[in-house]
């Protein structure tokens, strides 16, 4: 498939669907894939970015990516959520790198409200926290996903997977009892 096809046939998918759930690609239709895993992957998105329209790009960017090489794909459910998870660390990565080369003081420009009124305690939360330790508490509570294949997702060894999630709540806890 050529990239100018894979491109035409993300954008011309639907850019909501009405199933739940994230579930593992059984088909290895694109179509069947896309509208089976959308939702899922941009709740996936969203909880770690924080936007639902900067998400929305993320999975979309993941599902190009997919198409590309969609023949070599084993489990394609499984390459889109590596996709979307790795395209959600550099997000966070860009933004913390724009905060830091920022200026500060009375010069700094107002920036605009990204995300207009925050409605989800639990987003603002999760905000606070560092992206490794919210990416691990995603994978695990959303996508319920063991230890060992959060430790594979995000390149580390099980024990510090497991170190990012216990800490995670732990600061989880904090944050939302003031």
């Amino acid at each position: 498939m050529t990239d100018d096809a894979a491109i035409a046939m993300a954008m011309s998918l639907p850019s909501e669907w009405a199933s739940a759930a994230p579930t593992v690609a059984r088909a290895l239709d694109p179509q069947t894939v896309y509208e089976t895993e959308y939702v899922g992957l941009v709740r996936l998105a969203v909880s770690l970015v924080d936007s639902r329209e900067r998400a929305e790009e993320i999975v979309q960017d993941a599902v190009v990516r997919a198409l590309r090489r969609w023949d070599s794909l084993a489990n394609p459910g499984g390459y889109l959520r590596v996709a979307v998870v790795n395209g959600c660390r550099n997000e966070l990565r860009h933004r913390s790198l724009v905060r830091r080369r920022a200026p500060s003081g009375p010069d700094r420009p107002e920036l605009p409200a990204q995300h207009g009124p925050r409605r989800d305690e639990l987003l603002d939360a999760l905000a606070t926290l560092s992206p490794r330790r919210r990416i691990a508490l995603v994978l695990h509570f959303y996508l319920d996903l063991p230890e060992t294949e959060i430790a594979e997702m995000l390149g580390v060894r099980p024990g510090t997977a497991r170190s990012l999630v216990a800490r995670g709540i732990a600061d989880l806890r904090k944050v939302i009892t003031r």
